[in-house]
């Protein structure tokens, strides 16, 4: 087992990254396991398939919810520009009417100052009043053209006043109206405002969720590409097993090769060699190891075989390679049995003892273990024979 196939070398690499994020158990290779794992696989493989494709749905509801509040927003922006205008425009519109009241006031004033001006130049100079206009005429026809005159000069400046009143009146009325209006564009700005402060959280609750959504999917992605590696590599191991597997039938269905084998068995007695082997039990294993101080699962059998001058292969695989091939209820003390454990074909071996039993050198040391139980049953590949009885 020391010497393991170049097709294991060159899957080692790629099996190291996926054991880290795919523990798999060393034993996981036999067929049964392997393919009840690419099941597995191919099921765990097809439920993240479709979380990523229901990913996406979101990926693409959530964008075009985006979407729509960007264009909302815009909107609203839009709105609050023309609502700026218009506020600008309004206080503008105040400022000039203000100055137009300014303007009416001040010109009334000259106008009545004008008015009484020119009663005073016709009559005399100075400060005078009207009543003093009149007691100044020099008859009685002079006094009633100096009332004419004063009722015509009243009568303008009454005009003049209700005309300046009149305008006032109209500019103030318009100067409220523009209040109003300006009220009324204030309230929209505040609308406007908190439809925007709306839209923008609702838009980043969106991103958010669209930044979770998306990682979610660079992972599920990521994991896909892992899990479509490992069934590659598991569909890669159960070819490898059923290859060895058809060899090695079709070695048993060869009469040349069973006759060569046959001819090459050596004379040993099969109760010798169990009890050499059973001498040897809570050896400690060692990875390579050949000798009593330490045996892995093929140095232990072919060091026990060499003892009764039967020579066989170095690794399990060598061993599961050669001998006579022996169909499961033809086995007999002293066969060789062989496991897929931790890499596709013969990768353990044991020796048969009856009664379904076997001893072997495994994690625990050399040790009698049954050969169809739960854990190896589901790895066992078959059986050689190399003495004869």
């Amino acid at each position: 087992m020391q010497n393991k196939s170049k097709w294991m070398l060159g899957v080692s690499a790629i099996v190291a990254l996926s054991f880290a994020l795919f523990p798999r158990a060393a034993y996981a290779n036999s067929l049964a396991e392997d393919q009840q794992k690419l099941s597995q696989l191919q099921s765990e493989k097809s439920s993240v398939e479709q979380q990523v494709q229901s990913d996406a749905v979101k990926e693409l509801a959530l964008k075009n919810a985006i979407a729509t509040f960007d264009n909302s927003i815009h909107t609203v922006e839009l709105q609050i520009e023309t609502n700026h205008a218009r506020m600008a425009s309004l206080r503008a519109q105040e400022h000039q009417l203000g100055i137009q009241l300014a303007q009416n006031q001040q010109e009334l004033e000259t106008d009545q100052n004008e008015l009484a001006q020119i009663v005073r130049s016709e009559y005399e100079d100075g400060n005078v009043s009207y009543l003093e206009v009149l007691f100044n005429a020099t008859s009685f026809t002079d006094f009633l053209s100096r009332l004419y005159d004063l009722s015509v000069v009243s009568k303008t400046q009454n005009q003049v006043v209700q005309s300046v009143k009149t305008l006032q009146q109209a500019i103030v009325q318009k100067q409220d109206e523009v209040k109003a209006s300006e009220n009324q564009v204030a309230q929209v700005e505040a609308q406007l405002q908190a439809l925007q402060a709306t839209d923008e959280a609702l838009k980043g609750e969106k991103q958010r969720n669209l930044a979770v959504v998306e990682a979610d999917i660079q992972s599920g992605k990521k994991q896909q590409g892992l899990l479509e590696s490992q069934i590659q590599l598991t569909q890669s191991d159960i070819q490898a097993i059923q290859a060895a597997t058809q060899a090695a039938e079709q070695q048993e269905s060869n009469p040349q090769y069973v006759q060569q084998q046959q001819a090459a068995l050596v004379p040993a007695d099969p109760n010798s060699i169990i009890g050499y082997a059973e001498q040897f039990l809570g050896t400690p294993y060692v990875w390579g190891g050949t000798s009593p101080s330490g045996f892995d699962c093929s140095g232990f059998t072919q060091y026990v075989f060499a003892h009764f001058g039967v020579y066989i292969s170095r690794t399990s695989e060598e061993q599961f390679a050669a001998g006579v091939p022996v169909s499961q209820n033809d086995l007999q003390p002293g066969d060789l049995v062989f496991f897929s454990t931790y890499a596709p074909g013969a990768s353990h071996v044991g020796i048969y003892i009856g009664n379904g039993l076997m001893i072997d050198s495994q994690d625990m040391g050399v040790s009698i273990d049954s050969v169809f139980n739960s854990y190896w049953g589901p790895k066992y590949i078959g059986a050689r024979r190399y003495i004869t009885h």
